[in-house]
């Protein structure tokens, strides 16, 4: 009787500790600017320049970090998650990376400020923006830089980044992704200051 007795309060110990379990917290990730100089321009900027609207395929405007395993087949990380949306982070990081090539003699607004004085809008959807199994980091985009006065389409371009990151390392992964970003950054640049 005190063996079972025994038995049973060490079971339900056991079956307490279990559920007590502590669960590492996630960790976080921000895409970041590469290379970014802002500076306070020398001369009063003339263009202004809105940047978006920026859609991004549902299934990667998230918190959680996805991966793609097949062609067929994603994996959403355990822990691994973005401290903002994947929306939000690439409209920050080229937000600020396009300002930066862009210099002065021009103004960067969001999407939602049209106003009067913005004379050009880039509406961007991004096709892919993802890490493979192997650590390949891949980035597809389409773009249109407009004329705001009567839409005219200007130039339009269609484009794929890639570049390879430690399959093995999260933190390679995102500082690579954000490389992506940094040159997708340099060719809306280029577009603007030929128009």
């Amino acid at each position: 009787m005190v063996r079972s007795l025994f038995a049973v309060r060490a079971l339900l110990l056991l079956v307490l500790l279990g559920g007590c379990a502590v669960v590492p917290p996630p960790v976080l990730y921000v895409l970041k600017p590469a290379g970014v100089t802002v500076s306070v321009p020398a001369v009063k900027a003339v263009v202004g320049v809105a940047l978006g609207p920026l859609t991004v395929p549902e299934y990667l405007d998230r918190s959680d970090m996805v991966r793609r395993a097949t062609d067929n087949r994603l994996v959403v990380s355990d822990r691994e998650r973005w401290a903002e949306t994947l929306r939000s982070g690439m409209q920050r990081v080229l937000a600020i990376a396009l300002a930066d090539r862009l210099g002065a003699g021009y103004w960067l607004a969001g999407a939602a400020a049209r106003a009067a004085q913005v004379e050009l809008e880039l509406p961007i959807e991004v096709e892919s923006f993802e890490i493979d199994a192997d650590g390949l980091a891949l980035l597809a985009v389409r773009w249109e830089l407009r004329a705001t006065r009567d839409e005219k389409v200007l130039e339009r371009g269609r484009k794929r980044y890639q570049r390879s990151a430690r399959p093995d390392q999260v933190e390679d992964q995102v500082r690579v992704l954000s490389a992506l970003l940094d040159e997708f950054a340099a060719d809306l640049a280029a577009a603007v200051r030929r128009r």
